[in-house]
């Protein structure tokens, strides 16, 4: 894997095992790994010096004035080219760091023994410190990640610090301060996001495409990954290439896939398709083996690694097809969604027919009643971000249970369904730290989630944030991981500009009466022909899940016979077993219970399995190193920090 550090005023800290020096003297800026040529841009301007880290698709001459506009204090125009990418600004003695505003390419700093040092990583700066396992982090993330604020500026590791997004990381004479760069900005109307989102997506899919050789795409059949794979088929002639590869998983237990991407592809003269068949040695859970023996684990457990075996298969082919470039459609749903929770939205604004109306359409799709949403939304709507955040603190001293149902998504803010399975002690501290954020002065709904707090004072809005957080983390681990293969996965809706441009308009604002994906829609006109889109549809996975659970039974008992979740006080693990029973059946059933529970939560189990092999790999050792000569190497083990 690659990364990028660098120090301030640090006579301690050395070298990365197999760095190159960027550039050197006090504050040096190291580059680890094989970093592609185009993802190393430098920039130099008298005493200032700016490196683009990533895939960035500025121009020479857009990257020269950006070096000048930030010689002003700009930042934020550093952030607004296409692609992904870091940006590190050097100033005579000053060092500005910049990740994105998603949080695919995040900032991570610690202090060791003198001066700052910081890094793309976070795991190198632990194992450069010594740093121990932050539990209570790592337990906030599991079974609270509706509330990001509980672990703003916090990594999984004690000591190590993580750059919010919307943030710049300012260091200077050995001492690292944050600023914040990304300013309230009014909202757009419908027209107005959409032509803003439609500029943002061509300039991010074109960019890409005109630099690469053999460019690629997901095509699952569904809106999000249409639209780019076919903005980047009408890229291609601007291109090196003749054509763009779309690539779509065939996945039995979910057969219409392949047949929607087909005609896609049909419409489109630029486009191939390559089809990747899917069997029972790639369902989910499958391939665990794999995972606890040899992966390189990513920053954190976002990613979710029962799939690793689909994944694995699916970056194999791509990687042998010679894509050098590949898009994917994640993170379309975060960033072009419509969060129940925006029904509350419209309470707050005293918009009872609306509410009504918009309550009766989503009651009719969830097959339950529109006068429950709608009282649901009234009373979140009489609530502020901190008397909900006391009320999930009530949640956590009790069980950790919240009642189940889609109503319970008009909310602020909730337990995840892994709360329930959390040891008491961990709840308890898990309350405290709520009741505490929720007295703090400082403390605005989504402030450190969007870094925008005047415009994200509503549930909905503040959900559409929450939502591309957790996007970007998972997007970021699949990064990682796709990097061991020999792989650069891209994710066009988690660009920075994208963001902007999808969330500029209010979440109550994204949900109309004319199609599914309207701002989307409405985006690409002009850009697409009307017909190409056409019908699209979209598989469910669900049924793989449940016989990937079932096929792999043994393989998760023997997971939690002894679990590290337990041993580091985060997870009950007779809870777990029980639950683990329940959903592939077993021998620890209670009497009357069925002998498998259809509707147990399946994402809840997917991220306890994740976490744990997650914990298991970086108590092995297998992670990103400062220091990997083979001395240190073998059995370096974290420890736990309570």
């Amino acid at each position: 894997m690659r990364w990028f550090a660098g120090t301030s005023e640090s006579r301690s800290v050395t070298r990365p095992t197999g760095a190159r020096t960027l550039w050197d003297g006090s504050d040096p800026l190291w580059l680890v790994g094989d970093w592609p040529a185009d993802e190393v841009r430098v920039v130099s301007r008298g005493g200032m010096r700016m490196a683009v880290l990533g895939v960035c698709g500025a121009t020479d001459a857009e990257l020269e004035v950006g070096l000048a506009v930030a010689r002003g204090g700009a930042l934020r125009h550093l952030t607004g080219w296409a692609g992904s990418y870091h940006v590190v600004l050097r100033t005579g003695l000053r060092t500005v760091v910049l990740g994105d505003l998603a949080g695919v390419r995040q900032v991570f700093h610690a202090e060791p023994a003198d001066g700052v040092v910081y890094a793309s990583h976070a795991l190198p700066l632990a194992d450069l410190t010594r740093a121990g396992l932050d539990t209570e982090a790592f337990a906030a993330r599991l079974a609270c990640p509706d509330v990001p604020e509980l672990v703003a500026g916090r990594s999984m590791f004690v000591g190590v610090g993580r750059l919010e997004p919307g943030h710049a990381l300012d260091v200077a004479h050995g001492v690292a301060r944050v600023r914040l760069y990304e300013q309230h900005r009014s909202p757009l109307d419908f027209p107005g996001a959409a032509d803003a989102l439609g500029r943002a997506l061509n300039d991010a899919v074109g960019r890409r495409v005109a630099g690469s050789k053999r460019p690629g795409a997901d095509l699952s059949g569904g809106r999000d990954s249409a639209v780019l794979a076919l903005l980047g088929a009408r890229s291609v002639s601007m291109a090196k290439s003749r054509d763009l590869l779309a690539v779509t998983w065939a996945e039995p237990c979910a057969p219409g896939d392949p047949e929607s991407a087909a005609d896609i592809v049909a419409r489109s003269a630029r486009l191939r398709h390559l089809v990747i068949p899917g069997g029972v040695d790639h369902l989910p859970y499958t391939g665990l083996e794999d995972v606890l023996g040899g992966a390189v684990m990513p920053d954190e457990p976002g990613f979710s690694l029962i799939g690793m075996a689909r994944t694995t298969r699916t970056l194999n082919a791509i990687r042998d097809a010679g894509i050098d470039m590949h898009i994917t459609g994640y993170g379309g749903d975060a960033v072009l969604g419509t969060p129940l929770a925006y029904l509350a939205d419209l309470a707050m604004d005293r918009r009872r027919m609306t509410t009504a109306r918009h309550a009766r359409t989503w009651a009719r799709n969830l097959g339950m009643s529109g006068h429950e949403l709608a009282s649901t939304a009234n009373r979140v709507a009489r609530t502020t971000f901190s008397q909900a955040l006391d009320q999930l603190a009530e949640v956590f001293a009790g069980s950790g249970r919240v009642a189940p149902g889609p109503a319970a998504a008009i909310a602020w803010c909730t337990a995840a369904p892994t709360a329930v399975w959390t040891t008491p002690d961990m709840r308890r501290r898990l309350a405290v730290s709520l009741r505490r954020l929720a007295g703090e002065s400082v403390v605005s709904a989504g402030s450190v989630v969007a870094a925008d707090p005047a415009v994200h004072g509503r549930p909905g809005d503040r959900a559409a944030w929450v939502a591309v957080r957790r996007a970007a983390e998972r997007q970021r681990a699949c990064q990682q991981l796709a990097e061991r293969i020999g792989v650069r996965v891209q994710a066009p809706y988690l660009d920075t500009a994208v963001v902007r441009a999808g969330l500029s308009l209010p979440a109550w604002a994204r949900d109309r009466d004319d199609g599914p994906r309207a701002l989307l829609t409405a985006a690409v006109q002009g850009l697409l022909p009307r017909h190409t889109l056409g019908e699209v549809h979209r598989a469910d996975y669900t049924e793989a899940e449940r016989r990937g659970l079932r096929l792999n039974a043994r393989v998760l008992r023997d997971l939690f016979a002894d679990p590290l979740l337990a041993e580091l006080g985060v997870l009950d693990p007779v809870e777990v077993r029980h639950t683990l029973d329940r959903a592939i059946g077993g021998p620890n059933l209670g009497k009357g219970e069925p002998a498998a529970r259809p509707d147990l939560p399946l994402g809840a189990l997917a991220d306890i399995v994740s976490a744990e092999l997650w914990l298991r790999g970086v108590w092995e050792g297998r992670v990103m190193r400062w220091d990997a000569t083979p001395s240190s190497a073998p059995g370096i083990r974290m420890a736990a920090v309570a």
